[in-house]
């Protein structure tokens, strides 16, 4: 963890691009249960940066013309373990996400389901199997 302007932050911080930073703050906390932790708008009041925590870890957003993203579509994959899967998964299917088949066991020893965000951007949720 390195700390500085006043928060900590995990060594790796993903960072997601929106163009609506507004509305994909509300849809992760309705979603998946994120929390938001800090936001840096410009003189007009848009969020040009803003962070949410999901236990200790830290989620970045940005605007693309923000931040001069490079390519069109941004594409990103995240991997997020959670405490109960199949609560989450229900949670995610209530607020609308694009899931990716029902949670499923998997040999190397989590149970995990995909879901898709307003964006675009590929989530996959996971909880360890019981051993």
């Amino acid at each position: 963890m390195v700390e500085y302007d006043g928060r900590r932050y995990p060594t790796v911080c993903p960072y997601l691009f929106y163009e609506d930073c507004e509305a994909a703050l509300e849809w992760l906390a309705r979603a998946f249960g994120f929390v938001e932790r800090m936001r840096s708008t410009d003189e007009s009041g848009t969020i040009r940066h803003c962070e949410m925590r999901c236990g200790e870890a830290v989620l970045m957003l940005g605007t693309p013309e923000h931040f001069k993203a490079p390519v069109d579509p941004i594409t990103v994959g995240m991997y997020v373990h959670v405490e109960d899967v199949d609560a989450h998964y229900a949670r995610a299917l209530g607020a609308g996400a694009t899931v990716q088949g029902a949670p499923e066991d998997m040999a190397y020893g989590v149970r995990h389901y995909g879901a898709l965000d307003l964006a675009g951007h590929q989530w996959w949720f996971a909880t360890p199997l019981a051993t």
